[in-house]
């Protein structure tokens, strides 16, 4: 079943027949899985093979091009008709002598007349070699570079999307709960992985937790200083401190959040950094409010940063939703992006340097007036004795 209504959908594609007309584009090759699960709902988690949506300028529904096998995913997850569902043969996998992107060239071709087509160029599934693959059977000589197109449609969040991003929120505050008490001397780094998945899994009684690609980031260290580190074989022993970064599905919406977990006495310079962490967020999460840019946020917490002694040259956020980032703005110095009621964020104040380790961040939804955050977690230290 769609997560959405077919009104939702429609309205999506709506929104993006508008911005291909405004670009010239009469047709458009979307090829990033996130996005495809956005104009149709489809929810298979295949974008290891080719796989496609094709939105005609002059048509209200979008067209799904799926390897076979995929189709009963779609007819499950989708809102299209099965008339919409367009599929290749599976002897075209796993063959040094043929490609999928043959037949799916055909397909396309047959149901465009025109060289004016927006292709998605970075998509993972999408690279240069099935390009040239796919210009073989279609003319790519006036193709428009549509990357970002869709990332922008979907900054503003609608109602629907919004209710998911909340209820995922109830369930990583839950996890993370769950992650703190289970940082204890002895404990496996694998057990409070597997703890925290089981959470992220169950959700609450309300609301079950989804699937998601991106795993706990949980690097622990004396002080932890990668970012995107998973767990080890090690067990947990005292005076060491763990970033966990954590994130909730719901229907493939995220909710985010993140907080360094000390076991032990944390130092004297640890607890600087939280409260230089602690303090450039809420500066940040003050002027997240709409008529106010991305880079207005960025500079608000660079001054009351900046003076800490503490070096952070990464972004401190970017736009999330669907499949965790979504593309459509970075909370950093040169990005002017508007803010607007209904933008969600990801408010990452990430410390990852030679000698200094932290991590602390919130889901962050901007409203008519101001910013609200999606977690109830505590923004105290946190400790375990």
């Amino acid at each position: 079943m769609p997560a959405f209504n077919q009104q939702e959908y429609r309205e999506r594609t709506a929104r993006l027949r508008q911005q291909m007309a405004e670009r010239s584009m009469e047709a458009l090759l979307v090829f990033n899985e996130a996005n495809m699960n956005y104009l149709t709902g489809y929810d298979g988690y295949s974008d290891y093979v080719p796989q496609l949506v094709l939105v005609r300028q002059d048509e209200e529904d979008p067209w799904l091009i799926l390897r076979e096998m995929d189709v009963a995913c779609a007819t499950a997850t989708s809102y299209l008709p099965h008339s919409r569902l367009l599929n290749y043969p599976e002897k075209y996998i796993g063959s040094s002598q043929r490609t999928p992107w043959q037949p799916i060239g055909d397909m396309i071709r047959e149901r465009t007349k025109t060289g004016h087509i927006g292709v998605e160029l970075t998509a993972k599934s999408f690279g240069v070699k099935a390009h040239a693959n796919l210009a073989k059977s279609l003319d790519l000589s006036k193709s428009i570079d549509a990357d970002g197109i869709i990332s922008k449609l979907k900054l503003v969040k609608s109602p629907a999307e919004i209710a998911y991003m909340e209820q995922a929120g109830e369930i990583v505050d839950r996890a993370m709960r769950i992650a703190r008490l289970s940082v204890a001397p002895g404990a496996r780094e694998c057990d409070v992985a597997a703890a925290v998945m089981h959470a992220l899994c169950t959700g609450t009684p309300e609301f079950p937790g989804h699937a998601s690609r991106i795993y706990p980031t949980m690097p622990t260290g004396r002080p932890a200083t990668a970012p995107h580190l998973k767990w080890t074989d090690a067990s947990y022993a005292m005076n060491c401190q763990t970033n966990f970064e954590l994130g909730a599905f719901r229907h493939r919406y995220c909710c985010a959040l993140s907080r360094t977990v000390f076991l032990g006495e944390p130092s004297a310079r640890s607890r600087h950094l939280h409260q230089a962490a602690l303090d450039g967020f809420l500066a940040a999460y003050e002027t997240m409010r709409p008529g106010l840019t991305c880079g207005d946020v960025d500079r608000a917490f660079r001054h009351t940063f900046s003076s800490r002694g503490v070096r952070k040259d990464s972004r401190i956020g970017y736009s999330l939703g669907n499949d965790w980032p979504d593309g459509g703005a970075s909370l950093q110095d040169d990005d002017e992006t508007v803010l607007q009621p209904n933008m969600t964020f990801h408010l990452i104040i990430g410390i990852w340097e030679k000698s200094d380790g932290y991590v602390f961040s919130e889901t962050v939804r901007v409203t008519r007036k101001e910013a609200k955050s999606l977690s109830s977690m505590s923004r105290d230290l946190l400790v375990n004795c």
